[in-house]
C-alpha cells in the first residue's frame, strides 16, 4: 500500500514547514478543540494511511529550550488516558531526524491553551510530560489502529507565560487575527515584552520545524 501521510497541525505558519507533497494531506485546527475533531476526520476520510500531529507544542519540562524538537514515545490526555504511538514508525522517524537530536519522551494533550507558568509546573509534576499541544491526543483517538506519531518543536518553554494576545490572535483558519493581537495590546502594553520573547521563540522553533519536515518527506 502507498503512504499517505494525514498530518494535522494547529496553525498555518506550522503547515508552512511542511514542503508540499501530493503524498501528504494536511489540516488546521485553529487552535480550538472542535476544529481539531473535524480535521482529524477530514484527514482519515481523505484516506490518510499514517496521521502525524505536527507543530510547535508548550514546554513542561524546565530543562527544554525553545527550539527543542520532540519526538514522543508515549502519549497522554489530560485525563489520563494513554494512546499508542507506533514504534516501527517511530523507530523511522527518530532515525530520519536523528541529526536534529530529537528528545524522546512522554506528551500531553489538552483541550485548552495552558498559559501559565504555575499550571505548566503542575501539569509537569502530575503528568511528567515533555510538552503539551492541543492536537495530538485528538488525532490519536482518531487513528483508529492507523500508525501514528507527533513530532513537536518547543516554543514557549516552562518557564514563559503565553500572553493574553497570543492566544487571542488566532483565527479559525489557524492564521493570524492581526486586529485582536493589536487590540489586545493597546487593552494590556504590558504584555510586549512577553510577546516578544514569545515571537522570538516561535521562529527558532519553526527553523527546526521546517528542517524537520524536509527530513520527514525523505523519510516518508
Amino acid at each position: 500500500m502507498t503512504r499517505r501521510l494525514g498530518v494535522l497541525a494547529g496553525l498555518r505558519s506550522e503547515a508552512r514547514c511542511l514542503p508540499g507533497s501530493p503524498s501528504i494531506l494536511v489540516a488546521l485546527s485553529g487552535a480550538r478543540r472542535p476544529a481539531a475533531d473535524a480535521a482529524a476526520a477530514f484527514l482519515v476520510a481523505g484516506g490518510a494511511t499514517h496521521l502525524l500531529s505536527f507543530g510547535l507544542a508548550g514546554g513542561l519540562d524546565p530543562t527544554l529550550p525553545p527550539g527543542t524538537l520532540l519526538l514522543p514515545d508515549r502519549l497522554l490526555g489530560a485525563d489520563g488516558a494513554a494512546y499508542p504511538i507506533d514504534p516501527v514508525w517511530h523507530a523511522g522517524l527518530r532515525a530520519a531526524l536523528e541529526a536534529l537530536r530529537p528528545v524522546v519522551g512522554r506528551h500531553l494533550g489538552v483541550d485548552e491553551p495552558i498559559a501559565g507558568t504555575a499550571e505548566k509546573a503542575g501539569l509537569f509534576a502530575r503528568h511528567g510530560a515533555l510538552a503539551i499541544d492541543m492536537e495530538s491526543h485528538v488525532l490519536a483517538r482518531a487513528a483508529a489502529g492507523r500508525p501514528f506519531a507527533v513530532l513537536r518543536v518547543v516554543c514557549d518553554a516552562a518557564g514563559e507565560i503565553l500572553p493574553p494576545a497570543a492566544l487571542a490572535g488566532v483565527k479559525p483558519d489557524g492564521s493570524t487575527d492581526l486586529p485582536r493581537v493589536l487590540a489586545s495590546l493597546l487593552r494590556h502594553p504590558g504584555q510586549v515584552p512577553a510577546l516578544l520573547r514569545l515571537a522570538r521563540s516561535a521562529k527558532a522553533a519553526e527553523r527546526v520545524l521546517a528542517e524537520s519536515g524536509r527530513r520527514l518527506l525523505a523519510e516518508a
